[in-house]
C-alpha cells in the first residue's frame, strides 16, 4: 500500500512540475525587452526636453519585473551631465521606477503598455569643478577648486 501510494504521489508531483515548466507565460521576454528600450528613450527625451543643458547620457541599468499578468514594474538608473546657470558642469545620476499596465490592444498579437506613473527616488548630484568658499562664508568666483576625485566604496 505504501508503494502504491509513493508512486501515485511521483506521479502526480512529475505532473504538476511538467504544467509548471510547460505554462505559458503571459508577459515574454520579448515584450521585457521592447518596454526597456521605448522606456530609456522617453526618459531621456524627458529629461532632454526639462533640462536643455544635459548631455552625455548614459544608461546605467534597466530592468523589468511582473507584477502580476496586467502590471509591470520597470526600474532603471540614468547618469548625465548638466551645466548649471554658472557654467558649472555637474554629473547627475538619477534612479527611478516606473510602473506600467497592459492596455486594450485591437490586435491581440500585439501587447500594449501604458506608463501609470514614473517615480524617481534618489537623485546625486557631482560637481565636476566646485566653487570656492572661504571661511568668512564669501565664495569667490573667479577661483575654481580642483576637481574632487570620485571615491571608490567596497
Amino acid at each position: 500500500m505504501v508503494k502504491l501510494l509513493s508512486f501515485v504521489l511521483f506521479v502526480v508531483a512529475f505532473v504538476w512540475t511538467w504544467f509548471l515548466f510547460n505554462s505559458h507565460n503571459a508577459v515574454g521576454i520579448d515584450v521585457h525587452a521592447g518596454i526597456q528600450s521605448k522606456l530609456s528613450i522617453l526618459i531621456e527625451d524627458t529629461i532632454k526636453k526639462n533640462r536643455p543643458n544635459s548631455s552625455h547620457f548614459q544608461l546605467v541599468q534597466i530592468y523589468t519585473e511582473k507584477i502580476d499578468d496586467n502590471k509591470m514594474s520597470a526600474k532603471f538608473s540614468f547618469k548625465y551631465d548638466d551645466v548649471l546657470e554658472d557654467k558649472e558642469t555637474t554629473n547627475q545620476t538619477m534612479n527611478g521606477e516606473a510602473i506600467l499596465t497592459r492596455g486594450l490592444s485591437e490586435n491581440p498579437q500585439i501587447q500594449k503598455w501604458v506608463v501609470q506613473s514614473v517615480k524617481s527616488n534618489s537623485s546625486n548630484l557631482e560637481f565636476r569643478e566646485g566653487l570656492v568658499i572661504t571661511s568668512d562664508g564669501k565664495s569667490e568666483e573667479e577661483t575654481k577648486a580642483v576637481p574632487v576625485e570620485e571615491k571608490k566604496t567596497e
